[in-house]
């Protein structure tokens, strides 16, 4: 059956991105950084650059690149390459938007193994300071602080959503959204203490309810075999949706729906996925008809398929809300999250500024925190062996880490309203009315910062305690949106 001719898949321009050789060294990439943070100005947040195809080599985000060069004296190329000279760049190149694609797709950009990370900016990117646990709060002592700023007022509101389910006394012995199963498609997973790991069985992941899609019915273990490229990848992103470790290296770690049940997919070695665009449209089906509520897909396509498009649509249909990133580096919006019928994520770093390595426009339907988030260190250990670390320093950056943290969101959401009760609300319109619903208010109660542009980062940045606050429509009250490879529906 071929694609409909509203198929958005030649819609990403074709433009270039820069990237730039620097001197070996922290003190040089720091320089270079800290003076493109201040081309960038405040109005937007680049708290690191993005590894190369080779050692010292960086490419420059094309939002960073389209902010910085709106000064006049860097609005010419020549002005530009200069500048990028003048700030320390022993080379300058262009890469087009196929390279690019192709080296990220085959690992080229992920840095070495053992290579340091990129520098962090130490200020305006630094990260907010950790917050304790108000005295006042009615969270079971288990939830003690203190937490990131991702997951506080600061950020995505979690805190204070998971104050709101304190009145069920379920809470105090079990957690209400460890029922919530939230299809994770991606490099699949490695055991982690933060993850609920212990002696080779975890409480949280449910391996057997996943599925290999890399390799095969031969070796349906959806374990990660750190293969080049992305490695832990799946680990990371999914300790952001459901990791909880009350007693971290140094502070608590916490995902949006701490204990929720991740079940795995392996489908890739990469975060672009064009050469498995037939594998994610596969676990997608798998997980909705698996049981899956909410699917996390912190992966993306040049091009879109209809294994893609057709699988958002059964998922759609099927009432399971389905997250996508919006990516990153790459100015535009890539697949599936250029699709109607899913929620396409952008990202925030602190203190609410656009990240200008997120991808944006008109298909973002509004961000996350995406930048200085702190994560787990993901380890290639041997079965039954846990890791147990936390990143030593707060390096996470991606629209990868915004849409886990909306996948939790949309757990604790699932969870406070019910899923039974949510089918069975809706069940006479039809189940697609669910994910509809849950995007719906989720655009209606984001938090919109001031001079904050809807045209390009959506509707505002996720506030999940109103999220759950607010509420649901009736039955019936929202109209039907344009198939996931229809028309661009902007009512969505």
């Amino acid at each position: 059956m071929p694609e409909p001719s509203h198929d958005r898949h030649n819609e990403l321009g074709e433009t270039t991105v820069t990237s730039v050789q620097l001197h070996a060294g922290e003190r040089a990439r720091k320089r270079f950084l800290h003076q493109l943070q201040a081309a960038l100005g405040t109005g937007c947040s680049l708290s690191c650059l993005t590894p190369g195809p080779s050692a010292h080599v960086y490419v420059i985000p094309q939002a960073a690149e389209q902010q910085a060069r709106r000064l006049p004296e860097l609005a010419s190329d020549a002005g530009w390459e200069n500048q990028l000279r003048q700030w320390g760049a022993r080379s300058v190149n262009r890469l087009s938007r196929d390279l690019l694609f192709a080296l990220t797709q085959r690992g080229g950009v992920a840095a070495p193994a053992g290579a340091p990370g990129p520098v962090k900016l130490s200020s305006p990117g630094r990260a907010p300071a950790v917050r304790a646990l108000p005295t006042s709060s009615a969270l079971p002592m288990l939830f003690r602080g203190p937490f990131d700023w991702h997951l506080d007022e600061r950020g995505a509101n979690v805190v204070k959503a998971w104050d709101l389910f304190a009145a069920d006394l379920q809470f105090r012995s079990a957690l209400p959204w460890g029922s919530i199963r939230v299809g994770h498609i991606d490099t699949g997973y490695t055991e982690h203490s933060a993850l609920a790991w212990t002696g080779g069985h975890s409480s949280t992941v449910n391996v057997g309810a996943g599925f290999d899609f890399w390799d095969g019915p031969a070796h349906p273990d959806p374990r990660d075999e750190w293969l080049p490229g992305f490695p832990g990848h799946g680990t990371r992103t999914s300790s952001t949706i459901a990791g909880f470790l009350v007693d971290g290296p140094a502070q608590p770690f916490y995902g949006a729906a701490p204990g929720a049940a991740i079940v795995p997919y392996r489908v890739t070695d990469s975060v672009i996925i064009d050469h498995v665009k037939d594998k994610v449209g596969a676990a997608i089906r798998h997980a909705v008809d698996g049981g899956c509520g909410v699917i996390n897909i912190s992966l993306g396509a040049l091009f879109g398929s209809r294994h893609l498009s057709g699988a958002l649509d059964h998922a759609h249909e099927r009432g399971v809300i389905v997250a996508c990133a919006a990516g990153n580096v790459w100015g535009e919006v890539i697949y599936p999250g250029r699709y109607n019928r899913c929620i396409t994520v952008g990202g925030v770093g602190p203190g609410m500024r656009p990240w200008s390595g997120s991808a944006h426009g008109q298909y973002v339907d509004l961000c996350a925190p995406s930048d200085v988030i702190r994560r787990v260190k993901a380890q290639p250990l041997p079965p039954g062996t846990a890791a147990s670390g936390i990143e030593p320093k707060v390096d996470g950056d991606g629209t990868s880490y915004g849409t886990a943290l909306c996948s939790g969101v949309a757990a604790l959401w699932l969870a406070y309203h019910g899923v039974d009760a949510l089918r069975a609300r809706y069940a006479a319109g039809g189940l697609w009315q669910i994910p509809r619903a849950f995007k719906h208010l989720l655009r209606q109660t984001a938090v919109v910062p001031a001079g904050w542009d809807r045209t390009e980062y959506g509707s505002g940045i996720i506030n999940a305690a109103a999220l759950l606050a607010a509420p649901l429509p009736s039955n019936g009250a929202l109209p039907p949106v344009q198939p996931a490879a229809g028309v661009y529906d902007p009512n969505d």
